[in-house]
């Protein structure tokens, strides 16, 4: 075995007979794919993880030319970064934008883009950014990284969506045509167990590993008032620092690395799908978790709630009556929005279920895991609400998403539904004064 020894394929490496090719040495024919699938400064953290991931990738022997990073790049010299070129990932922590080499970035950073990446196709990726995609065959261990928003069935980009059961095709493609040995995935975003619940082959060599289960928000980490943002995401921020703290070229095995991160994230469920046959009793933890950061005294907030929580901040941070009035008529533009944005999805709920004997109700709670048939009726629910009433940049619809999955779930008439929209969501939307929910 090599010196440098990615500690997160291990688990892949215990599977080792699952598999018909053998394990890859790293520095032979390994690959990582890592992305920042949000823009704006509120989002500094997913930038700053996937930064931090790229040192954290080099450091364990992945060279940079098989690393291949997409992010929008707007943080490092955003107009509100109080130290211009520099990215950190925790309180007086390394500029971690330093060295990165970035391939796809502003509106390259698109669902298409990175599907195209991950499968190899070079056509498709000529003339845009760099151009680079992984170049992998039947030996290649794959390590993909994504930090971003997510939502039912979802991972949220700049201007788009990139669903569960796409990315399923893709990597249902790239296994038919031997294009890998091994996928692992780590996701950081919210409902992100929801990508993989019931989805995810359990025969393909793929692993995941997701910020939160597939009903649960994720949590940033570490606001900071000089910086007016989160720096790290809760789940991206443990699994970083285990691999910066434990020693290059030992083995943290995959489970034993999800053991440690599943009591070091307090707020939501890290959970692991797809292809593995190790039973968790067999689970043992091969190391004391590292020492990390108290976090006794953060103030905690869900992602959803990041904006709101944002603004106190900033209303905190005014230092005289005029910025303070300013901060304050942010927020209570932002909460009066938050309020209309509600009262349209109970709305919606209403119409969707009258005269159908069912309630509004039923189409509010939480979602069970997907099936195949009801995406194409989903899809085009949001695709149409991002038409009509809401666009993509408001975050906040991640909250209800569950309403339009439901609403195909129970085949009521989303077709009736989609039509009514534009005059159904009018008069909400025009209550709004906010930018961004």
């Amino acid at each position: 075995m090599q010196s440098h020894t990615l500690r997160i394929w291990s688990a892949a490496i215990l599977l080792g007979s699952i598999s018909a090719t053998p394990t890859t040495p790293l520095e032979k024919d390994s690959w990582a794919l890592l992305v920042a699938g949000s823009k704006g400064y509120i989002n500094y953290r997913h930038q700053a993880d996937v930064c931090h991931s790229y040192h954290v990738m080099i450091a364990e022997g992945i060279p940079a030319e098989r690393i291949i990073v997409m992010m929008y790049d707007d943080i490092a010299d955003n107009a509100k970064n109080p130290f211009p070129g520099t990215i950190i990932n925790r309180p007086g922590g390394p500029n971690v934008y330093a060295g990165v080499k970035i391939d796809y970035r502003g509106t390259d950073v698109t669902p298409t883009n990175f599907l195209s990446v991950l499968k190899g196709d070079k056509e498709a990726m000529q003339g845009i950014g760099s151009g680079r995609v992984i170049e992998s065959d039947r030996d290649t261990n794959i390590f993909v990284f994504f930090s971003d928003h997510g939502g039912h069935w979802l991972l949220r980009f700049p201007t788009d969506n990139l669903y569960a059961f796409s990315l399923r095709n893709t990597l249902n493609e790239m296994y038919e045509s031997n294009r890998y040995n091994k996928i692992i995935m780590y996701i950081e975003a919210c409902f992100a167990g929801s990508l993989f619940d019931g989805i995810l082959p359990e025969n393909t060599r793929v692993f995941a590993m997701t910020a939160a289960a597939r009903d649960e928000s994720s949590w940033p980490l570490f606001w900071d008032y000089s910086y007016g943002t989160h720096l790290a995401d809760m789940f991206s921020f443990y699994w970083l620092d285990r691999m910066d703290r434990t020693s290059n070229g030992t083995f943290d095995q995959f489970f034993h690395q999800f053991q440690g991160l599943r009591s070091q994230v307090s707020k939501s469920h890290v959970e692991i799908y797809g292809d593995f046959s190790i039973g968790f009793n067999a689970m043992t933890p091969n190391h004391e978790a590292p020492t990390t950061p108290s976090l006794q005294d953060q103030n905690l907030y869900s992602v959803v709630d990041v904006p709101v929580f944002h603004h106190e901040r900033m209303i905190d941070a005014a230092r005289d009556l005029r910025s303070k009035q300013a901060a304050q008529q942010e927020y209570d533009l932002l909460v009066q929005g938050r309020k209309v944005f509600d009262e349209l999805m109970e709305e919606i709920a209403k119409v969707a279920t009258e005269g159908t004997g069912h309630t509004s109700s039923e189409v509010l709670v939480p979602v069970p895991p997907a099936t195949p048939e009801i995406f194409p009726c989903y899809e085009s629910l949001i695709d149409t609400f991002a038409r009509h009433c809401f666009a993509h940049e408001h975050h906040y619809i991640v909250k209800y998403l569950r309403v339009f999955a439901n609403i195909c779930i129970m085949k009521l008439d989303a077709a009736k539904l989609e039509a009514m929209m534009p005059s159904l969501c009018a008069p909400y939307a025009d209550r709004v004064m906010t930018v961004v929910l």
